[in-house]
């Protein structure tokens, strides 16, 4: 990834989604290796690109911030971006999760880096939220699920690391404020104007929150399937299913960066299925398993394939309208 210096200021933070994909698409060979037999390769070839583009992207945002501060605080006050701002912590997340079973001294450096940083920026966007006067019902979308739903993520490996409290803490935080959201999020999309093109994509973050939280749910009752975790993951297909009865919409719009949108989502509810398939062996869990991993594979390559044409064309970093 080349950047001009005048492309530099107009670097967007959403860029930190693709890091969200593609973690998720390592940690879901990571757990079809250890579950359906698949070989190390695949994972451990997408952790190391993983680990690159962290360290990419996250030097080229902190380049901005050193040399345009301004515009990264543009991003932090600004309606839609500042949602995809805690996207850093996430990143730090996830990777946590994908080194989880193979460097646990580097995940747990990550897990430190990223927790404590994602309940920042937690709090900071819902306190942003509270009093702006500049927001309005218009401004609400999917994306606005990231700050808050991203504590899901510190259980997973958080269980390891500190007493589980801790772990229910963010549990709490991401389920509390997930219902919460849902609920203004589908009063927006049902009695309000269509949300922009651009963020259409942002309609399969609505998987991730219960996909997630099934997995955090997991790890926090050391594997038990109960009526919660059945209650999480069916909502998570459930929704799944209603994205697929959209399909063609997603299929007709034109690509903008927020098509990474429908990559992590599409890795966590894969995730959430192959530890079904874990727990009871049974043949649909291990098809739908399947299923969605070739999905998921696929999605994540075309959206990448799509971004890397974008770079070319000069379509990625530059200014945008607010």
């Amino acid at each position: 990834m080349i950047l001009k210096k005048r492309d530099l200021s107009c670097f967007p933070v959403q860029f930190f989604a693709v890091l969200m994909g593609i973690s998720g698409l390592s940690i879901l060979y990571a757990k079809a290796y250890h579950v359906l037999n698949f070989s190390s390769i695949w994972y451990l070839s997408l952790l190391t690109i993983n680990t690159i583009l962290f360290f990419v992207i996250f030097t080229i945002y902190i380049l901005k911030w050193v040399k345009y501060p301004y515009k990264v605080v543009e991003e932090l006050n600004h309606p839609i971006k500042s949602s995809f701002v805690p996207a850093i912590s996430i990143s730090m997340l996830l990777l946590s999760i994908a080194y989880y079973d193979y460097a646990p001294t580097v995940s747990v450096a990550f897990w430190y880096l990223g927790a404590p940083l994602h309940l920042y920026f937690t709090l900071r966007t819902i306190k942003f939220w509270m009093i702006d006067e500049k927001l309005n019902i218009n401004h609400i979308n999917p994306a606005w699920f990231i700050p808050v739903v991203g504590n899901l993520l510190v259980p997973v490996v958080g269980v390891d690391v500190l007493p589980l409290a801790i772990s229910i803490f963010y549990f709490s935080i991401g389920i509390f404020f997930w219902i919460m959201l849902f609920t203004i999020v589908m009063y927006r999309m049902i009695f309000h104007n269509p949300m922009p093109g651009k963020l259409v994509p942002t309609l399969f973050i609505l998987i991730a929150p219960p996909a997630v939280g099934f997995v955090s749910y997991f790890r926090i009752t050391f594997g038990s399937i109960d009526m919660m975790s059945m209650f999480l993951y069916s909502i998570a297909l459930a929704i799944t299913l209603l994205m697929f009865a959209k399909l063609r919409v997603f299929v007709s719009s034109k690509f903008f960066i927020s098509w990474w949108a429908y990559t992590f989502p599409l890795a966590a509810v894969s995730i959430a299925s192959i530890l079904m398939y874990m727990t009871y062996h049974n043949s649909f869990n291990y098809i739908v398993s399947l299923f969605l991993i070739s999905l998921t594979t696929l999605v994540v390559a075309l959206v990448f394939y799509k971004t890397i044409i974008a770079i070319k064309k000069e379509e990625i970093c530059m200014e945008e309208e607010n």
